[in-house]
């Protein structure tokens, strides 16, 4: 059975890896002239990290990353607003290290400086996988209704040389945020939002404003900003997709991924909700299974969830981020008044999932299972 993957980012990779594993022919089409990833810091939780297990990489991304054992959410001035501590804590590690990971071995053929204008035109593949982000041209040609959508945030992003104690998020005024966590020994990924719009200065200029607009901010803040190079930075608008999109069509095309919801980062789930969706799509297509009812099958678990996700992440968004003096002390409040225990136990609610909550129904298991 041959699948062709359309998309070479960590959801691309880790829907070829899966499949692969299932003993699927796959074949990987990149746009890109080659598949060097460029970014910053990403946040691998508990429902990451059991995907990553199952597709034999996980002890490898551990090895690269950093355990983010703690951290919490402060105001400017260092005052906490909340301590967490959770049971089974998230990995930090730089996005260009989980995408040489996922390549390292891929059980596919990878086609470099490969563009997709015409979904319909790939020949006789069994499955088609749109992998290829929010401006997804799989989700375009089937599913047109669905629009991104701006946040009203814009974020810059680096990973630097640097040592922190710990990981945290700080709630500034005007709707500023600014957050930070270790990547590894002797590295930090750290991030900042604000509202929008998008800046057109240098990276330079961006640099000066962010030391500005950050005056005052407790440690290490100002020191993560002194230990960025303008050539380390990077700015981007906060996008999500809306509705989430159907996640098949047809009767051999799937979407993962951002293809698929494209979400605000605010909960650090969008590239773990991409290695469920590819996690998922390979145990529901093992070699020889009915490919259309597989799909179906998909859709109807992997939907609501990746909708409940980008839903609560765009509220978290909206309370953390909240601009004006009255909201931004109402949303300081609520969240002092939140009990630690109770933080903790949302983020490992979003983050309980693993293969196993995976249901393969009797009906597309390959003919001789069935038996």
């Amino acid at each position: 059975m041959r699948a062709i993957v359309i998309g070479g980012g960590i959801g691309g990779l880790a829907t070829a890896r899966g499949l692969g594993r299932q003993g699927w022919d796959v074949t990987v089409l990149e746009r890109q002239p080659d598949l060097r990833q460029i970014g910053a810091g990403i946040s691998l939780w508990p429902n990451a990290m059991r995907a990553l297990h199952y597709l034999g990489i996980g002890d490898a991304v551990e090895r690269a990353g950093g355990l983010v054992r703690g951290g919490g959410l402060r105001t400017w001035d260092g005052r906490w607003l909340s301590r967490v501590e959770v049971a089974a804590p998230p990995v930090m590690v730089h996005r260009a290290d989980l995408h040489e990971i996922l390549l390292d071995g891929l059980p596919a053929t990878v086609r470099t400086g490969h563009p997709v204008t015409d979904v319909h035109a790939l020949g006789d593949a069994d499955l088609v996988v749109g992998a290829d982000g929010i401006g997804s041209v799989v989700r375009a040609a089937y599913a047109p209704q669905v629009k991104v959508r701006d946040s009203g945030q814009v974020s810059w992003r680096a990973v630097v040389d640097a040592e922190v104690d710990g990981s945290g998020e700080t709630m500034g005024p005007r709707g500023w945020r600014f957050g930070y966590a270790p990547t590894g020994p002797g590295t930090v990924y750290w991030y900042a939002a604000a509202p929008g719009p998008l800046r057109t200065g240098t990276p330079a200029e961006q640099l000066t404003e962010l030391g500005k607009q950050l005056t005052g901010w407790h440690d290490p803040v100002r020191r993560l900003l002194a230990a960025t190079t303008p050539g380390q930075l990077l700015h981007h608008p906060l996008l999500e997709l809306h509705p989430v999109a159907p996640m098949h069509f047809g009767t051999r095309v799937a979407l993962v991924g951002d293809a698929a919801h494209a979400m605000t980062p605010n909960l650090g789930q969008g590239a773990c909700q991409a290695l469920e969706d590819a996690v998922t799509l390979a145990l529901l297509l093992p070699k020889g299974a009915a490919v259309m009812p597989a799909l179906q099958v998909y859709d109807q678990q992997r939907r609501p969830r990746a909708a409940a996700v980008s839903r609560r992440s765009r509220q978290v968004g909206q309370l953390a981020g909240a601009r004006g003096r009255l909201t931004g002390a109402l949303a300081r409040t609520l969240l002092r008044l939140t009990p630690d225990r109770m933080t903790a136990a949302a983020a490992q609610r979003v983050a309980g999932w693993t293969p196993d909550d995976v249901r393969i129904p009797s009906d597309v298991r390959p003919a001789a299972a069935r038996r």
